[in-house]
């Protein structure tokens, strides 16, 4: 996987969440795992397991894919303002 598509998986989950108005520290109980781990996820320090972010998404109540969709349309953006 290079290191710009690792370094974008934060981008959707963090939008998303703040999006729905959840805190990190949901998703974390509902997965039983530590808010500093969902934080790493989102910052894209940590890449999570296909289980685990399927479980992000159904969290999230959103499909796995519009995880991917904004990861992508963001690093897009990214790319285009530093361009600019």
């Amino acid at each position: 996987m290079s290191k710009n598509l690792k370094r974008t998986k934060k981008y959707a989950i963090l939008i998303i969440r703040k999006e729905r108005g959840i805190s990190q520290q949901e998703p974390a109980d509902k997965l039983n795992i530590n808010r500093a781990l969902i934080s790493q996820i989102e910052t894209g320090f940590v890449l999570p397991n296909f289980d685990t972010l399927l479980n992000i998404a159904r969290i999230l109540n959103c499909l796995i894919t519009d995880l991917y969709r904004k990861e992508e349309i963001n690093f897009i953006k990214e790319i285009r303002n530093k361009e600019d």
